[in-house]
């Protein structure tokens, strides 16, 4: 009796399984023909509205301009034509202090906010470098444009912020490894790489680190851009520099 009744369990639940169908028990089934409703919350997110081309170009003929006269300072006239007779900035706000170029320029199309009919607001970036190609400076500015019979104007230019870029921690650092002469053949590589460009280009050095027995490592960035048209390129890549008899040089690796 003992073993029948270890045997019994067993014998249950094969005949409970083959009785019931498959899938959890007590899930009721939709009939085969009976297509299963989708259910979503919320309403569907509204697709982004494409910019206007009227508008970018607006703002890339203006920023454009303003490249050109940092440039050349006699065509500083061509982009004040392009303000309204409210705007009152100086010739550094304009198209930089004397001795920089604008090396780029650049907006988001979605950063366009439109303010009404014939209207609307953008936040634009500038970098600019000096005469050896060295970033110096960089600028946030909010720019209002009006159309009217002549197409669009800009009516408003506010700086929102404004960055100085310089090495001076660079040459701390160098100063403190004793790698000061790694910096200047850093220095001389950057601005011969920066004169041997075709299109607006600028550099920029970080700072000084060891990186190991008789090698520093300089990170550096390296911006090019097509001149009159918004965007840049970046490269991020240190310079690696070893001591030698001669003094530090640049590792062939790194060029």
């Amino acid at each position: 009796m003992r073993h029948v009744m270890r045997l019994m369990p067993p014998v249950i639940l094969l005949l409970l399984a083959t009785a019931l169908p498959c899938g959890a028990p007590g899930t009721p089934r939709a009939p085969a023909d009976q297509a299963i409703s989708e259910i979503r919350l919320g309403k569907a997110p509204v697709p982004a509205s494409k910019p206007d081309p009227t508008t970018t170009r607006a703002v890339e003929r203006f920023l454009a301009a303003r490249q050109s006269a940092s440039v050349d300072r006699y065509r500083e006239a061509g982009a004040r034509r392009l303000l309204s007779g409210a705007v009152k900035v100086d010739a550094a706000t304009l198209a930089g202090k004397p001795g920089q170029t604008m090396v780029a320029f650049d907006y988001r199309d979605g950063a366009m906010e439109r303010l009404g009919t014939g209207r609307f607001r953008v936040q634009v970036y500038l970098l600019f470098a000096d005469v050896s190609g060295r970033v110096v400076e960089s600028r946030d500015e909010a720019l209002t444009f009006t159309g009217g019979a002549g197409g669009y104007l800009c009516t408003s230019l506010k700086t929102v912020s404004m960055m100085s870029w310089d090495s001076n921690e660079a040459f701390k650092s160098a100063s403190r490894l004793r790698a000061r002469d790694a910096l200047e053949r850093a220095n001389e590589f950057l601005l011969d790489w920066a004169k041997r460009q075709t299109s607006p280009a600028g550099y920029s050095i970080e700072d000084v680190y060891a990186a190991g027995a008789m090698r520093v490592m300089i990170p550096c960035l390296r911006f090019t851009a097509e001149f009159g048209k918004r965007g840049y390129d970046v490269v991020d890549s240190p310079l690696i520099m070893r001591r030698g008899p001669r003094g530090y040089r640049l590792e062939p690796a790194a060029n």
